[in-house]
């Protein structure tokens, strides 16, 4: 989200404080992740729209609790406004229409409006780059030079973003090897990894949940997962058994 900090200001979202929920991440089986900030305030912000249009969700803190250093520190934590796969479009309407009742207040000086045309068509392209307030403005100064977008071509740049934001990520050799070494000498490292290649999954635009990683990564970070846990588990053995002989 690039626009989070910026709408503050300019468009105030929701005066007064907010009183989302906030969690710690969990496995919540029907809920994605829809929006994603890296402060509680804009997250909460932003969430109360979805409160506005009666759509059930929650604000998920995602940190690494076992890095201390995380505690006090807000720029190391993602907030996830989590709202349920089937209500990721009536999410996405409702933002539209909250944000385009503003389109015609925003500041000339309003950073969108020095952007070229093409920058504009990127803006289109990519919207999960961009805030719900940036897509829209981007399509309304293209329509105010004259180069309007049908709702065929952006059904279209729809497609197209989907099949690159399905691409799997796919490790090196070089790399699966490494982390084979650093399983047996660092089991930790392999438990991380491990299971990150194996099970990771990431949220496409319309909730949907695909493999972060192919197919041939998954194995390779199984199999590295369950040689570090057999490795932690054969240490914990060897010091219990030290212990009582």
């Amino acid at each position: 989200m690039k626009t989070a900090s910026i709408l503050r200001k300019p468009f105030e979202l929701i005066p007064g404080t907010s009183i989302c929920p906030i969690k710690k991440a969990t496995m919540t089986e029907n809920y994605s992740s829809f929006k994603t900030f890296n402060d509680k305030e804009t997250a909460q912000d932003f969430a109360e729209i979805l409160k506005e249009y009666g759509i059930d969700f929650y604000i998920e803190e995602d940190v690494l609790e076992f890095d201390p250093t995380y505690a006090n520190n807000e720029l190391d934590k993602d907030f996830h406004i989590m709202v349920k796969q089937e209500e990721f479009g009536k999410a996405k309407q409702a933002y539209e229409t909250y944000f385009k009742k503003g389109l015609d207040n925003a500041p000339p000086d309003y950073y969108l409006f020095s952007f070229s045309d093409n920058e504009l068509k990127e803006i289109m392209a990519k919207p999960d780059e961009w805030g719900t307030f940036d897509y829209l403005l981007a399509e309304k100064i293209l329509q105010d030079r004259g180069i309007g977008i049908t709702e065929t071509e952006k059904q279209t740049l729809k497609t197209e973003r989907n099949k690159v934001l399905m691409e799997q990520q796919k490790e090196k050799p070089s790399n699966i090897l490494l982390y084979y070494i650093f399983c047996l000498i660092v089991f930790p490292i392999g438990i991380l990894i491990g299971w990150a290649w194996a099970y990771s999954k990431k949220t496409l635009p319309d909730g949907e949940k695909v493999a972060a990683y192919d197919s041939d990564t998954q194995r390779h970070g199984k199999i590295i997962f369950a040689l570090a846990l057999a490795i932690f588990a054969f240490i914990v053995v060897w010091k219990v058994l030290d212990l009582t002989t």
